[in-house]
């Protein structure tokens, strides 16, 4: 699979397009309970991602009687083995998953534990999600280690287009960094909805070990203010609990754990996800008032895009086609 996912404006307006290259070769078991009546099933999964990606390669030429820059892409080859092991049961009341997933890549190890349960109630229910993950290092941690594994280590916050390192998720804005196409998340580690895009150093990620805990619940149609309108947009409220191993560091300055809460709104059967943080760590404020001066309410939105949700026989009622 080949496609691109940046582009660089040269100096004469055209644009030099980096690219990717992308095989996965995978194999797969599925295991069913015997129990015809149960939907359980055990899921091992080994997966190797083969990358090519383009950068780009700044030289500059001297030449009689000028000189000049020459930018152009140059290719790197990466490549990482995942194994995942899930158990899930997809009833209708009470469904719940478990997954372990291994990254193996140059030079580390990343594990993580996911959980999820659904609890239902009359009309609605809460999702409950627990995230557990630790980062090894195969040789000795040095500075030049921790810059070259950045892009894989753990996050508090969900991971934007930059951090999705398998290439696995779709972004309108992969590597955007201003506007609202950047404000794209993904589903991943820590899932906490507020960022930090402009700091160097992001609140909440580490390259040791990190746990959080994200609920989400319905909000009643009678107490829903969208319910007035011919489309059905449910709101739902957010809810997110973590912390990770420099928090308990006696010089931290984040406190020992993150929190945040806001508004979900959900649009085309939860495909795509809207997130309003209204209630976050006294770190993430501070971070606000310093950093994001104008339209501060709408810079700290983020959105997400579940692509497991892609359903077309279900969507089609929605979107009224």
């Amino acid at each position: 699979m080949q496609y691109s996912q940046n582009d660089f404006v040269l100096g004469d307006g055209s644009k030099l397009v980096q690219g990717i290259r992308r095989i996965v070769p995978s194999v797969k078991l599925t295991l069913f309970d015997k129990d015809q009546t149960t939907d359980k099933r055990f899921t091992a999964q080994f997966k190797s991602f083969l990358l090519k990606e383009d950068g780009l390669k700044f030289e500059t030429v001297i030449a009689t009687p000028d000189t000049f820059d020459v930018v152009s892409n140059v290719s790197t080859d990466k490549s990482l083995n995942r194994l995942t092991l899930s158990f899930s049961e997809n009833r209708i009341l009470f469904p719940y998953s478990v997954e372990l997933t291994t990254d193996q890549g140059k030079d580390f190890v990343r594990t993580g534990l996911t959980a999820s349960y659904f609890f239902n109630y009359a009309k609605g229910g809460m999702k409950a999600r627990l995230f557990a993950g630790k980062f090894f290092y195969t040789k000795a941690k040095t500075v030049q280690q921790q810059f070259a594994t950045a892009d894989y280590h753990l996050n508090m916050t969900g991971p934007k287009g930059n951090e999705d390192y398998t290439y696995s998720d779709y972004f309108v804005g992969r590597n955007e960094f201003d506007g609202w196409r950047s404000q794209q998340i993904m589903e991943r580690d820590g899932f906490f909805k507020v960022r930090a895009d402009f700091l160097g150093d992001k609140i909440g990620k580490t390259d040791d070990w990190l746990i959080s805990m994200n609920l989400v619940t319905d909000i009643p149609d009678n107490i829903n203010p969208l319910s007035v309108l011919p489309i059905k947009i449910p709101i739902k409220i957010f809810a997110d609990i973590g912390t990770y191993a420099e928090a308990w560091k006696q010089e931290t300055s984040t406190g020992r754990f993150l929190y945040d809460a806001g508004i979900q709104v959900s649009l085309f059967k939860s495909l795509v996800n809207v997130y309003l943080p209204l209630i976050y760590s006294k770190v993430y404020g501070n971070y606000f008032k310093s950093t994001i001066t104008e339209k501060r309410f709408l810079r700290n939105m983020s959105f997400n895009i579940d692509l497991q949700q892609l359903k077309l026989n279900k969507l089609l009622p929605v979107i009224g086609l």
